[in-house]
């Protein structure tokens, strides 16, 4: 459930997701500067995600590797969705 809340919130602010059944959520960026880039912005905000880029994945699906556990609270989750947001927007990634 906390994963389905994670994919949705991402794609509602205009991520692009891979969709799966699993609480691994990745969230396409494409570019190897741009994951990295904003994996600091998401680690110097306290929230650590996995950065992945070729040859680890197709060259133009570089993305950032969250992932979810039943233990997470719905603060923890909204907070996490606050900040991809804040950031996606600074980064004109998303509007």
């Amino acid at each position: 459930a906390n994963a389905d809340k994670m994919r949705k919130g991402f794609k509602e602010m205009g991520f692009n997701v891979i969709d799966s059944r699993t609480g691994i959520v990745p969230v396409v960026l494409g570019d190897d500067m741009l994951v990295f880039q904003f994996w600091r912005k998401l680690f110097d905000a306290g929230i650590f995600v996995n950065a992945f880029i070729s040859p680890g994945v197709p060259p133009g699906m570089a993305m950032l590797r969250t992932s979810y556990m039943a233990t997470h609270k719905d603060e923890q989750l909204n907070k996490i969705l606050e900040i991809f947001g804040e950031i996606g927007k600074e980064m004109g990634i998303i509007n």
